[in-house]
């Protein structure tokens, strides 16, 4: 992953709360996978604020772009839907996660999405680059009413042309539809289970790929669960995951030192000159690289302190440390040695990392 500063390309209206945004990379080079998300990186009432959003986009598209829906508290997404317009280069660093749709997969099995809500922008992404599949993918989605789906007009175009088949929930009370792919209230097991036998061909040769609100990620995985769906086939983008206890995490109960290379910026008459620095840290049992980091005065990136962000990423250079979550980092990111700092904690004497 790398730094960028990005520009506004345009802005479009989805829905009454949501907003999709493109971005002007100015011709710098930049690669992602369909699946995954950047960090905004953006001060909101003079507190730096730090958050992830998934790319609609696909690879191939000229303007990468990230849809946002407005939410309860969120102060970043509340913001960006009130200013955008005036908002003229974004603090970008990317591309980050491991929930990705792998052309091999693609093109050799169908592919179920099933989302709820902003879920969709991920799945979206995966949707538009499936382009040689023998099978129509099947979107599970649930919304209030379709007024508030995001994509709809997309999503039906698609429908019409026998490009997807969908299945969609709308919640709102006072909803009614007589159309066969139109559920009135929420999903249960049942209509789930219905939905996937119908749909699907081979049910346990499919692929599933999940995002939403926590309490629909688990019915949806329930539903496969009781289809006996193997587990390598269920692909899941937690927003908020459970936090990981390091309650049980097994260490020998010593003090590790641990060598941390980093850069401070000072300023000399209004200039900012940068400095490497290099500092011994002493890190306690069951204390995260990045809690360690902080107590010792080492400024460090973070946001959501539960291995999904990928703000706090750093690399090892030497030593084992033991990652209890990574919800951001992909096999290759890890092979050469990037790790999450929040959710890294030092196995023996020889650590040392750089921040970048």
């Amino acid at each position: 992953m790398k730094k960028y500063t990005w520009r506004t390309h345009k802005i479009i209206k989805e829905t009454e709360d949501t907003i999709t945004l493109y971005f002007d990379t100015e011709q710098q080079a930049f690669t992602y996978l369909p699946g995954q998300y950047l960090n905004i990186r953006l001060t909101v009432n003079g507190e730096l604020l730090i958050r992830s959003y998934s790319f609609s986009s696909v690879p191939s598209d000229e303007f990468p772009a990230i849809t946002i829906k407005r939410v309860t508290d969120g102060k970043m997404s509340n913001y960006i839907l009130d200013n955008a317009d005036n908002i003229e280069a974004w603090e970008i660093e990317a591309p980050f996660g491991s929930f990705v749709l792998e052309k091999p997969i693609a093109e050799q099995s169908q592919i179920v999405l099933l989302a709820g809500g902003s879920g969709i922008s991920p799945l979206y992404a995966m949707l538009k680059s499936v382009e040689n599949s023998s099978q129509i993918p099947l979107l599970v989605y649930s919304n209030k009413t379709p007024e508030e789906t995001i994509f709809w007009n997309e999503l039906e175009t698609m429908q019409v042309a026998q490009k997807l088949n969908i299945c969609y929930s709308f919640t709102a009370p006072d909803f009614i539809s007589t159309k066969l792919n139109h559920v009135a209230g929420r999903f249960n097991l049942l209509v789930l289970r219905s939905v996937i036998k119908r749909l699907v061909g081979e049910v346990a040769e499919a692929h599933y790929y999940i995002c939403g609100p926590n309490g629909l990620m688990d019915l949806y995985r329930d539903a496969l669960t009781g289809l006996n769906i193997p587990e390598d086939h269920i692909h899941l983008e937690y927003f908020d995951p459970v936090t990981v206890d390091a309650g049980d995490l097994e260490t020998d109960g010593t003090v590790k030192d641990v060598i941390v290379n980093y850069y401070e910026d000072y300023y000399e008459n209004e200039e900012k000159q940068t400095y490497e620095c290099t500092s011994l840290i002493e890190v306690q049992p069951k204390q995260s690289l990045l809690d360690a980091m902080k107590e010792h005065h080492i400024k460090v990136a973070s946001s959501c302190k539960n291995g999904t962000c990928g703000a706090c990423w750093a690399v090892k250079t030497g030593g084992e440390v033991r990652m209890l979550h990574n919800g951001a980092l992909t096999e290759q990111d890890m092979a050469e040695g990037i790790i999450l700092l929040c959710q890294s904690y030092p196995m023996n004497a020889d650590v040392c990392v750089t921040v970048q």
